[in-house]
């Protein structure tokens, strides 16, 4: 089951199953807790869909990707050691059970050692076999392509020293498998409890021992899953078709329903809604715009339908380039963000808060993103005057800013009113909007070194540590960086050190990760807004009631989606 206690687990999934029923109450949401539907009745098999995204994934390549639009599809093309079941029960979906792996890790009493056997007789969707050093590979890959979840693996032993030798052949000491009998060691410098959860994250998804360290985009490699990807055209679209040799991994990680899914890249929201509506595509990643999303409540409820999710909205402020290196600046925009207008830019999908745990992640506290926030209350209009009033004490009115956002709808709305509260605060702030498919590798570059704007954070798995790498110094990397402000609080990185050796998640230990996120509220190394809920909306042409289901860590599950 991994490494997070059973009672923290249930709290976690009660709080999570909450927030689920609350997204699907009253007059704004519609379906049901469990993500399914609830039809009750049988999946078709068989047939083609097309469905689309608003950006081009930031990659489509497993040891690279890390937005909701690449993990989306390809957690189904490459499946890691272990994994999470799709089974749309929201608690049992939650914990970690084998993958590609025959059973659970077993873990030495210092937490330090894992191994694992790989099952026997699997191929790649290719038909090449698959082998024990596989694994090995595909460590490499994420570290020798400096990808966004490098830190996840830099605890195992050997892993920096394999960095620098800057091959892709080099040896990772930490890692030992036998290719004949098919066992896995990982050895790692510490205990991380939530080293079960890294090892079911897509980054490791299994791919042959040949595969070169460069980005695979344009030709994503074999992997084991209910779907391949044949055709990888960026900015265009993709396409995923059933994978013949997909092995039968027990009920839990079942076989996709439909045979083709062909996902096309539509910039316009309004004109996917208008197509989902009109039968021309039959899923569209992201929610209704805002105009159109009334009339899709109204007329189209037996097929749409919204789960609040474990995620955070925030703006980053790069604390190594002025304005933002001061303190009293982080705090004045903490002060002076209106939280409430930049919710209703999402037109409802984004509920206004404080807290940068989010709902269902161990140690939040719904105080936190209301009467204990120490900003003023978030569903409150900011003190403004308060805000300008500490800019000019600061010394930096009239500096110039430059906001960071990005071309996907409501996001370059919500940064342009970003700039707008800026500049109301006595800034001269400019948007700078950047294509979604490259946003998160510019802000990422220690060259471009961007002074704030928007970001945002869904999780990887059900562990504090999933956000908390975003705010750890020692996750800080010259490329593809996901601590975009750079936050480096020695007190709350030790605290994430010394929080991640605790083997199981009691109530204590959660309370002192809520602690953690108090403190990184309280010194405004980061500005959070809100928490964000996701769409399901189908065409007339699919089965809603049957196959509509909702993932608690990877969201919509492309392999339940099946037609009439």
């Amino acid at each position: 089951m991994g490494k997070l206690g059973r009672r923290a687990l249930a709290l976690l999934l009660a709080a999570l199953s909450m927030s689920v029923i609350a997204a699907c109450g009253g007059d704004d949401d519609s379906g049901d807790s469990s993500g399914t539907g609830g039809g009750g009745g049988e999946a078709k098999n068989g047939g083609s869909i097309t469905i689309s995204q608003t950006s081009q994934p930031d990659f489509m390549d497993p040891a690279l990707t890390y937005t909701v639009n690449g993990i989306e599809p390809l957690w189904l093309v490459y499946t890691p050691l272990l994994t999470y079941p799709r089974t749309g029960d929201a608690e049992k979906d939650s914990l970690v059970v084998p993958g590609l792996a025959e059973d659970l890790p077993t873990i030495s009493k210092d937490g330090k050692t894992y191994e694992l056997t790989l099952r026997k007789g699997l191929k790649y969707s290719d038909g090449s076999p698959v082998k024990a050093s596989d694994f090995e590979h595909a460590v490499k890959r994420v570290l020798n392509l400096e990808s966004g979840g490098s830190a996840f693996y830099l605890g195992i032993e050997g892993a920096q020293d394999y960095i620098d030798a800057d091959k892709c052949d080099a040896d990772i000491k930490g890692i030992e498998a036998d290719d004949k009998t098919g066992t896995i060691t990982i050895n790692l410098s510490e205990p991380d409890g939530s080293f079960s959860n890294v090892l079911a994250m897509w980054f490791v998804g299994l791919v042959p021992g040949d595969t070169p360290c460069k980005n695979l985009t344009e030709s994503p490699p074999p992997g084991v899953g209910p779907y391949k990807v044949t055709e990888s055209v960026p900015n265009r679209q993709f396409v995923l078709e059933k994978n013949t040799n997909f092995p039968d991994l027990g009920p839990d990680i079942p076989a996709g329903h439909v045979d083709k899914i062909t996902t096309k890249i539509v910039k316009s929201a309004q004109r996917q809604a208008q197509d989902v509506i009109s039968g021309e595509l039959d899923y569209m990643q992201d929610p209704p715009p805002a105009d159109i999303k009334p009339e899709v409540k109204a007329k189209y409820s037996d097929r749409y339908k919204e789960i609040t999710t474990a995620s955070t909205y925030y703006m980053f402020m790069n604390n190594r380039v002025a304005p933002f290196d001061k303190k009293e600046v982080r705090d004045a925009v903490n002060i002076g963000l209106d939280k409430p207008a930049l919710a209703r830019l999402f037109a409802g999908e984004v509920a206004p808060g404080c807290s940068f745990l989010p709902p269902g992640q161990p140690g939040f506290d719904e105080a936190l993103d209301v009467d204990d926030c120490p900003w003023g209350n978030p569903n409150e209009p900011p003190d403004i005057e308060k805000a300008r009033q500490m800019i000019k004490d600061a010394g930096v009115a009239g500096a110039d800013v430059t906001v960071y956002g990005n071309n996907d709808d409501p996001t370059d709305k919500v940064t342009e009113a970003y700039a707008d509260q800026l500049t109301k605060l006595g800034f001269k702030a400019k948007p700078k909007i950047l294509d979604g498919g490259v946003y998160f590798q510019t802000i990422g570059s220690a060259k471009e070194a961007p002074q704030t704007g928007f970001a945002n954070w869904f999780q990887d798995f059900p562990h504090p540590k999933n956000f908390f790498f975003l705010v750890d110094g020692k996750s800080i990397q010259p490329t593809n960086n996901q601590n975009f402000g750079n936050v480096d609080d020695p007190e709350i990185t030790k605290g994430i050190a010394e929080l991640n050796q605790e083997p199981e998640m009691t109530d204590e230990v959660a309370a002192k990760w809520g602690d953690l996120n108090k403190k990184l509220v309280e010194r405004a190394w980061i500005a959070p807004y809100g928490h964000r809920k996701l769409a399901t909306f189908f065409s007339e042409r699919m089965d809603f009631d049957n196959c509509a289901r909702f993932h608690p860590v990877y969201f919509n599950d492309y392999s339940s989606f099946c037609l009439k």
